[in-house]
């Protein structure tokens, strides 16, 4: 065994310094391309970019998600596969680089690159595997040859056969140092592995002052903090204290982890602040880190901050050639609304107004413009996948307005008050803020928010702000189009008469109207499992309620839930059943057919939804800028089914095919109503217009949010600018129900019965399209 370790790890060496050097080359640089860069992006190692957010070897999600995709053993333990592949390349990668092991390592990474090969790259033809193929060939030479004469296991190899140190230097430093002739080699050998594998492998001690503001809470009892990493945890609290009453509570905490970061919050008399919104996070550095919080405030950039958020000409120049040609290349749609010319034109006006004033904030403002002229309510800035440095500069920023509203066309009206000024009551109509009329306010801003083709309600919609979204575009656009502001000078006028109220009201953070909201109204909904209620309105009338189809994530046992409203229905024999779609803008297409399912009562034919793209294959040099949950829309090679007028139509898994759905035993019987309005758009836009073929269904309400003229998304692409930084999502597929029709109408589906909302109902709280449903069914 000791005879084999030592040919294991002793290395061939050539005739000549020079030909040692030209098979150690490849060696170095493959093994440090796989150590910093393919393996450090999937692995978390110390030079892991902070952005992946990983903790030390901790493997990323989508690499699960992409070993879990091979089948087979892969699929049992998607993690376990994961980890192995990602290890031999971050770590084995860097041995190979120092030839340490080289022979073991070169194993472990040929294993992973023919994984890649197989069952990762052999539908990307040889350019594609050219990458993998090249770590192959690499590291079989390394199985053969070992380190060569520049590598370490040439130096531990010497030592071994002169000293017959049976052992690893790692275990038996001692030894080695025993070694009259080769001492200082062999101290140096051992200084090498333990500074470059050990350092940062072991929990690290890290210190953080941790500080916040209590001063604007009124009553502010046993202060403290949870958080992810030891000693502190989301259970209990860790007490903070003021020692010298200024109002600012303070602790200084160690902790010992080997992850690069905590996430935290602060807690007052054990209620946790910030609630429905993100946990703090702290990045530890090589010194003591002292984080300054208010308590319920996200961090903010102030003025002089913001001012120092600019970008050279060159830098802008980038962001821009970079978006022009990755949404060229990608959005399946492009021209769909916009003519090439057109759109050229686009993208010259947004660069030369963005190098007019180069800033962070003008930056997000006028790429979110251009996105809303290709009328995709996909292409967005989404406020979800944006960097720190702009939630800082836009979202957290202590400029929102301190009440919800709601609208009726373009006027708008207070819905919950969360200001000092107990004037604004529910009901009272906006006609101006800081003496811009309503009208004009939401004709500017409705240029930043997105819909599909030419359905402007859907554009308008956006601009609703009720509390429960943790982000509002009213919020985020207002101050970038009319300025950030410390208060609001309202003109209000109650329903009905000619006065007008004079209010003004201090500017408020998007966190603490949350906090006051909740305080008044009590707890807005802050999950899915929150939007989803059912209830009975009499002995023959039951109401389904659902404001989101995003049930992807399992937060609860939604077709159990469907099925228990069913059987409670078919049980009590009632006879009119409403679903309640309103304020729902989709998400998983699944839950509308399931409850369709249960609605016919003759067969209902669904037609083929006709999915197509813009091009073949991401090419490599987008990667660097664009990510996505999946592999799938990296290479539809093998997937084409049909090429036509410069668009590929696609025959893949994700292709829904014409169906004939038959009605079920325990289906309802009775007569259906599903109330419908703007926001309603991609999962709920196609609801309502299969429901539109159901007989026993009556829509009412207003148009819905989408269009009839097709749609785009199923997989998107983040597309994030590389200097600024700023976050585009793009779709990949467009999507299209095959129609027999000579004209398709550009827009939603309209309701049998369309129902006009008036300022009335509204200030008393009328709902008027239940009530609207509920007098169609008294008089049938």
């Amino acid at each position: 065994m000791k005879r084999l370790f030592e040919k294991l790890i002793t290395p061939v060496t050539q005739p000549s310094r020079i030909a040692d050097s030209v098979i150690a080359l490849p060696r170095i640089l493959c093994g440090l391309l796989l150590a910093f860069d393919f393996g450090a992006s999937k692995f978390g190692m110390p030079w892991t970019s902070p952005e992946r957010d990983l903790s030390l070897f901790e493997v990323s999600n989508w690499f699960v998600e992409d070993i879990a995709q091979y089948g087979g053993l892969f699929a049992l333990s998607p993690v376990f596969f994961a980890w192995l592949g990602a290890a031999s390349e971050a770590i084995g990668g860097l041995f190979l680089a120092l030839g340490l092991k080289t022979r073991v390592v070169s194993l472990c990474i040929s294993c992973t690159m023919m994984v890649a090969i197989f069952f990762q790259q052999w539908d990307q033809g040889v350019w594609g595997m050219l990458p993998a193929m090249g770590f192959l060939w690499v590291s079989l030479y390394g199985i053969v040859l070992g380190s060569g004469r520049f590598g370490l296991d040439y130096l531990i190899g010497k030592s071994l056969e002169e000293n017959r140190i049976l052992t690893t230097p790692l275990i038996q430093l001692d030894q080695l140092q025993k070694s009259s002739n080769s001492k200082a080699p062999s101290k140096t050998i051992a200084v090498l592995i333990l500074l470059l594998t050990t350092i940062h492998l072991t929990a690290q001690n890290q210190q953080v002052i941790f500080k916040v503001d209590m001063k604007g809470v009124a009553t502010a009892t046993n202060i403290g903090i949870r958080g992810s990493e030891r000693p502190l945890s989301w259970d209990e609290n860790f007490i903070l204290t003021d020692t010298d009453n200024d109002g600012i509570y303070e602790a200084t905490i160690n902790f010992k982890t080997a992850k690069k970061n905590v996430k935290f919050k602060f807690t007052n008399d054990g209620k946790e602040e910030l609630q429905g919104a993100d946990n703090r996070v702290v990045w530890f550095k090589d010194e003591p880190v002292i984080i300054n919080a208010t308590f319920n405030e996200f961090e903010y950039y102030t003025p002089e901050q913001l001012e120092k958020l600019v970008y050279t000409k060159s830098q802008i120049k980038e962001d821009i050639a970079v978006l022009k040609e990755v949404l060229q290349y990608i959005h399946p749609n492009i021209y769909k609304y916009r003519d090439s010319l057109s759109l050229q034109d686009d993208f010259q006006e947004l660069e030369s107004q963005i190098l007019a004033n180069p800033t962070l904030t003008d930056t997000y403002k006028l790429v979110s413009k251009f996105a809303a002229k290709v009328k995709c309510s996909h292409t967005f800035t989404n406020p979800w996948n944006q960097s720190s440095s702009v939630e800082k500069a836009i979202f957290n920023q202590p400029d929102k307005i301190p009440f919800t509203l709601n609208r009726l066309g373009k006027r708008l009206f207070i819905d919950k008050n969360a200001s000092e000024n107990a004037a604004l009551k529910k009901g009272l109509e906006i006609v101006r803020i800081n003496g811009i009329a309503s009208e004009e306010l939401m004709t500017r801003l409705a240029q930043y928010t997105t819909s599909d083709g030419n359905n402007y309600e859907k554009k308008l919609e956006r601009l609703l702000t009720d509390g429960t979204e943790k982000f509002s575009m009213f919020d985020i656009f207002y101050p970038l189009e009319f300025g950030s502001t410390e208060k609001f000078e309202l003109e209000l006028a109650p329903p009905n008469a000619q006065e007008i109220i004079k209010v003004s009201v201090k500017a408020i953070s998007k966190t603490n109207r949350t906090k006051i909201l909740e305080e008044r109204y009590g707890k807005l909904e802050s999950s899915v499992k929150d939007g989803w209620s059912f209830e009975l309105l009499s002995d023959k009338i039951a109401r389904l309620s659902i404001k989101s189809f995003a049930v992807q994530r399992n937060e609860f046992d939604w077709k159990a839930f469907l099925d228990n409203a069913f059987d409670e229905i078919n049980d009590k024999g009632v006879t009119d059943f409403i679903i309640d779609i309103r304020g729902n803008e989709g998400g998983q297409g699944e839950v509308g057919k399931y409850i369709l399912q249960r609605l016919i009562q003759t067969p209902l034919e669904l037609p083929e939804m006709i999915l197509s793209v813009r091009y073949k294959k991401i090419p490599a040099r987008f990667k660097k800028h664009i990510s996505t949950w999946a592999k799938a829309p990296y290479d539809f090679t093998g997937q084409i089914r049909q090429e036509k007028e410069g668009r590929f139509y696609l025959d893949s898994k994700d292709r829904i095919v014409k169906k004939v759905y038959k009605p079920r035993k325990d289906g309802f019987k009775g007569q259906a109503y599903l109330i419908t309005d703007a926001s309603n758009s991609s999962a709920t836009h196609l609801m309502a217009m299969y429901a539109k073929q159901i007989e026993n269904i009556t829509q009412v309400g207003q148009e819905t949010g989408g269009n009839q003229q097709g749609t785009n998304g199923n997989y998107m692409f983040f597309l994030r600018l590389p200097n600024t930084r700023v976050e585009l999502d793009i779709p990949v597929m467009g999507q299209q129900v095959q129609s027999n029709a000579k004209e398709i109408f550009d827009g939603g589906v309209q309701p049998h019965i369309l129902v006009e909302k008036n300022t009335v109902d509204f200030a008393n709280g009328i709902d008027t399209e239940l009530n609207a449903v509920l007098d169609l069914i008294h008089k049938n």
